[in-house]
């Protein structure tokens, strides 16, 4: 008895160690310059208004249609009132951007906005929720 706890005990730790889990998620980041080498360490959810947000989506996974669903909501006074769709449009990325893609996008209202990426290849399913800033 004492000799199949010990072999299951064993064998449970193996299967622990053993497998392979995705932890790779995807994810947004913001500068208030183009993404290069050098910017990539600046990042910024805070913005003044009429300013430029540069935007980078990094994907882990190949998206197959090479198409995004990005759209930015307003959230309403206090961050709880509700939400507001300010900006929307599906996007096609290029052959040299398989995992990751970057842009920018200008507002003028201050307040809090959180934007929300898609594949199409599995539209129903929210890759990231990122939030930003624009203040005075």
């Amino acid at each position: 008895m004492m000799k199949k706890t010990i072999l299951f005990l064993l064998f449970f730790i193996v299967l622990l160690f053993t497998c392979a889990c995705d932890s790779e998620k995807v994810q947004v980041f913001y500068n208030k310059h183009p993404f290069s080498t050098e910017t990539i360490v600046n990042n910024s959810n805070v913005f003044k208004p009429n300013e430029r947000i540069y935007y980078l989506v990094t994907l882990p996974k190949k998206i197959y249609t090479q198409r995004l669903y990005i759209k930015i909501m307003k959230m309403g006074a206090n961050e709880r009132l509700g939400y507001e769709t300010v900006w929307a449009r599906q996007v096609k990325m290029r052959d040299e951007m398989v995992h990751y893609y970057t842009d920018y996008i200008v507002f003028r209202e201050t307040g809090a906005y959180v934007m929300q990426v898609y594949s199409k290849d599995n539209p129903t399913k929210l890759l990231a929720n990122s939030l930003f800033y624009i203040r005075d």
